[in-house]
């Protein structure tokens, strides 16, 4: 017989069980539902987490290590380094503005924070970051600082003094930063290189210093010489990590994308058991449907329709039931992801991605679960005997 008519022989034999189809493909719909929207949920977190790695990564390469003011400028004197900043370890200590304390992280850094970090000035100005020697009593300080104290004082702090570990600074201008969203506590307050030495600190060295590659690509042979370079100043072996360390933005991206790709997996993976109950539902409509006709499927052997002319019809009426509950499911999967975006529009975290991916997966899956479920019925269809068929009550 040819597909067509098959196909017509199809539809109408589900449209004489209208009802039983409709609730058949309801548990398709909630089944492609539960898989598209966890699979929608896990590609928008996996997008989340990966631009707010990217966004927090320092530079191409983070080296770690005590590392002196003499390594600092070898490692900027190298010719694949395009920017390299470095970071004082500064300890907590009070904050006391408009007599009022918080809690912000205190950083120190030297070199081309622009280029590494990338911030926006908001208000008032900022110190140059390159300048070894500035030591004036001037801090920048973050959005989230800034913000704590007009919430807390109802004062803007920009051009006021406040107290740092009993000394005062002069607040001299506000900056954003995707990299601040991450401390912890009342905001970020940068403290100049030269200032913070012998106040917050009696070393000199930086603690880790971040670098910006011109070719990216070849992060591993610039991180390798680094490392050579900085063990041989130690006279250490050229690999050793006793007194250094150089990690790659890239490998904290990988790190991340491969535990956001375990959750994309488990959330799938509970999706999924809906549409496994959903298939359930479309083998045991199938097998009741064969049931039903077996004096029909008996008739149509005797006047010559062939095991698999039976076999693919009753594959064909599975796949459009879970065709119809697949193409039901994505639309409320769009719409119910346009809505959920709407009204968690403020959290950053929580955002439904439904992209080309997750939709050519819905719908294979749909009709894979219509082949997967309605092959055992189509085969015991197919098997039956025309005079066994024609017998039966």
């Amino acid at each position: 017989m040819k597909t067509r008519f098959l196909i017509q022989e199809s539809i109408q034999a589900l449209h004489s069980n209208l009802m039983r189809s409709m609730l058949t493909v309801i548990g398709i719909v909630v089944g492609i539902f539960s898989v598209t929207a966890m699979l929608a949920l896990g590609e928008g977190l996996s997008s989340n987490v990966l631009d707010r790695f990217s966004s927090f990564a320092s530079g191409d390469l983070s080296v770690s290590g005590d590392i002196t003011y003499a390594d600092y400028s070898w490692i900027v004197s190298q010719p694949y380094v395009t920017s390299a900043l470095g970071s004082l370890s500064v300890g907590s200590t009070d904050v006391v503005a408009f007599n009022t304390d918080f809690s912000p992280s205190i950083l120190s850094v030297l070199g081309d924070y622009a280029d590494i970090q990338k911030y926006s000035v908001d208000e008032g100005e900022v110190f140059d970051w390159t300048d070894p020697g500035f030591n004036d009593l001037k801090v920048v300080v973050s959005d989230g600082f800034a913000d704590a104290v007009a919430e807390d004082t109802g004062r803007s702090v920009v051009g006021k003094d406040i107290t740092i570990g009993g000394t005062l600074y002069t607040v001299i201008g506000v900056i954003s930063s995707n990299s601040m969203q991450y401390t912890r506590g009342d905001g970020v307050i940068m403290v100049p290189y030269a200032a913070a030495i012998g106040t917050f600190t009696n070393s000199k060295s930086f603690s880790s210093v971040a670098v910006l590659l011109q070719d990216s690509s070849y992060y591993e042979i610039a991180g390798q010489h680094i490392l050579a370079g900085l063990n041989a100043s130690r006279q250490l072996a050229a690999d050793s990590e006793d007194e250094f360390s150089v990690e790659t933005s890239q490998s904290f991206i990988e790190t991340a994308q491969e535990t956001t790709n375990m959750i994309s997996l488990f959330l799938g993976i509970v999706g999924s058991i809906a549409l496994f109950v959903g298939g359930i539902g479309t083998m045991n409509m199938m097998l009741t449907t064969v049931t039903e006709r077996t004096k029909e499927i008996g008739l149509r052997k005797a006047v010559g329709a062939r095991d698999r002319d039976v076999m693919l019809q009753i594959l064909i009426e599975s796949v459009v039931l879970t065709g119809i509950g697949g193409l039901v499911g994505i639309l409320l999967t769009i719409v119910g992801g346009q809505l959920a975006n709407t009204l968690l529009a403020d959290n950053e975290m929580i955002k439904v991605l439904i992209n080309a991916k997750v939709i050519m997966v819905a719908a294979f899956v749909s009709l894979i679960v219509g082949v997967v479920f309605g092959l055992y019925p189509a085969r015991n269809a197919a098997r039956l005997q025309p005079v066994d068929a024609l017998r039966s009550e």
